[in-house]
């Protein structure tokens, strides 16, 4: 779980604990990643893997705990389309440049399922969406950035699986623990 301090500090660029990802299947997941790592290499932000993060911030415990909790998870979901929309730019680190996902009404009841399932206090703050670039940037290097973009919105991927990530200190050190299919009816 992100600390008092870091949850505070919009622009740092750390994470603590645990995320479940959705992340797109090939050959939409190689054009993301791609770009993400086009924009990361232009503006010196960190190279990630693209996905929407389910929840954040799962708190630290057995590795083993954590994922049988995700595969419940991924067990009461069902597999869904998600359509990239509008590009968004926030000033905080893991948002500063992103696609908000349509779905929202749909992914709010996901993000309520999956925090319930980690005892985790449910917020009013989810906005699902794909990030494309981390970092603290000036509002108009972004909206720079967001004339520069392919045109992705309106592009849908199905969400058939979540990814659990242990999500220690910067991208570059995360790690995919597990991936779990979407099993609901």
């Amino acid at each position: 779980m992100l600390t008092s301090e870091a949850m505070g500090n919009l622009q740092s660029d750390r994470t603590e604990g645990f995320h479940l990802f959705i992340e797109p299947a090939p050959p939409l997941a190689e054009e993301l990643s791609s770009l993400i790592k086009k924009l990361a290499a232009e503006y010196g932000g960190p190279v990630f893997p693209p996905h929407v993060t389910l929840i954040a911030g799962i708190p630290a415990g057995s590795e083993e705990d954590i994922a049988a909790k995700a595969r419940a998870v991924a067990g009461a979901l069902a597999p869904t389309r998600l359509t990239l929309g509008e590009t968004g730019a926030e000033d905080a680190y893991f948002k500063a440049l992103y696609f908000k996902i349509k779905e929202t009404e749909e992914m709010n009841a996901y993000h309520a399922l999956a925090k319930r399932a980690f005892g985790m206090e449910e917020d009013d703050g989810y906005m699902p969406h794909l990030s494309l670039l981390y970092g603290n940037y000036p509002r108009a290097r972004k909206e720079h950035i967001t004339r520069t973009l392919p045109a992705l919105d309106r592009v849908s991927f199905l969400a058939d699986r979540i990814s659990l990530y242990k999500t220690e200190g910067k991208p570059a050190n995360w790690q995919k623990l597990g991936e779990f299919a979407l099993a609901a009816a």
